[in-house]
């Protein structure tokens, strides 16, 4: 084992590229899993520009390959595993079947890889504050700690849990790192009708906890070195008190980084008061411990709205052209497109999200 090599992966997607080039720029050897594709294949390129050479190994390995994963571990023997794969919400939706084997089976698969080594590697699990379920801000108006229950109240939810679980059971050195809402340039590039979706149904008052997505990928670079004080710690990641915001706030701030403008709060519905159900997996964290453990927390709200305006380029410009008239008619369609699916005076975006994708979308089991 070599104290200097450490698998990541889901190594170039939004998080897990900014994890490996820090880890690069730290002298570290990468070895980098991920699927193949035109995406990846190009990210690849780019941090092996910026490294020094044989530092970035790219593994285009699927985690539901176990040999392959364990022939992969075998090999490099890294000294610490940084395990960010997988489905997420709300893109699990579509195939909440293959989503479990992902994110559960993918994680089972590496930790029996690395349980396999003469010496055990530090695991790092990437988690979710979906975990937590629906949580109503007028009954629970406190923040959520890491020993807050988790009651997941969809099957991505439920995925990270067992996920959690298996590396628990695993043995095997470990933290589990819960992460709010992650904002960079390339999720928001990706926004597509799913997400759209679970935008129009979370409440407009729900709270969110955004995390800049460069200070995510630091919080996993800095468990890498300091595993002696995370190890069998859970911890809250996510921004500074400056990314505490409603659901109406934050997507109104990403629009007018966008250009557009803000729609305000006739764009959507609220949360019931008294309906526990009636909302979505987020809430406002207390990231005292992990940020006096991983000092993450290098950006605030400002900087990320700015962060997101600077990439959209020319489009931002066309975008603030348009805006006095896109923003009356996405509102009118929203409120049109709202009448069609029957909603009532609350958002109730669970039974929304099950109409749409059907019951597998939703936890089957109490864990």
């Amino acid at each position: 084992m070599s104290d200097n090599t450490v698998l990541v992966t889901g190594a170039f997607g939004q998080v897990g590229t900014f994890c490996v080039d820090i880890l690069l720029g730290r002298g570290k050897k990468v070895i980098a899993l991920d699927l193949r594709n035109d995406r990846t294949v190009a990210v690849a390129r780019d941090l092996s520009g910026r490294a020094r050479p044989g530092a970035l190994v790219p593994a285009y390995v699927d985690l539901l390959d176990a040999a392959a994963v364990a022939d992969l571990v075998a090999e490099h023997r890294p000294a610490v595993i940084v395990h960010l794969a997988a489905i997420v919400a709300p893109l699990s939706y579509r195939d909440p079947g293959r989503a479990r084997k992902v994110n559960v089976g993918g994680t089972e698969h590496v930790l029996v890889a690395a349980a396999a080594l003469d010496e055990p590697p530090l695991f790092i699990q990437a988690s979710s504050a979906a975990v937590y379920g629906s949580r109503n801000p007028y009954h629970y108006p406190e923040r959520i700690t890491p020993d807050t229950p988790v009651d997941p109240i969809d099957h991505y939810g439920e995925d990270k849990v067992l996920a959690e679980t298996a590396v628990r059971d695993s043995g095997l050195p470990h933290a589990v790192l819960r992460l709010g809402g992650v904002i960079s340039p390339a999720g928001a590039s990706t926004l597509g009708g799913d997400y759209l979706l679970l935008m129009r149904a979370t409440p407009v008052d729900n709270r969110i906890h955004a995390v800049d997505g460069r200070d995510v990928g630091l919080a996993f670079a800095n468990a890498v070195d300091r595993g002696d004080r995370v190890d069998g710690r859970t911890l809250l990641i996510a921004g500074n008190d400056t990314y505490t915001h409603r659901q109406r706030d934050l997507e109104d701030d990403m629009m007018q980084a966008a250009g557009l403008g803000r729609l305000g709060p006739s764009a959507g519905l609220p949360g019931d008061p008294d309906d526990d159900r009636g909302w979505s997996f987020t809430g406002w964290f207390d990231t005292t411990e992990s940020e006096a453990l991983l000092g993450f927390q290098r950006h605030d709200w400002p900087d990320t709205v700015s962060w997101i305006a600077d990439s959209m380029g020319r489009r931002r410009v066309l975008a603030r052209a348009l805006g006095p008239v896109l923003r009356p008619a996405i509102r009118f369609a929203l409120s049109v497109q709202r009448r069609r699916e029957g909603r009532g005076p609350y958002a109730d975006p669970w039974t929304l999200i099950e109409k749409k994708y059907g019951p597998d979308v939703l936890a089957s089991t109490t864990v």
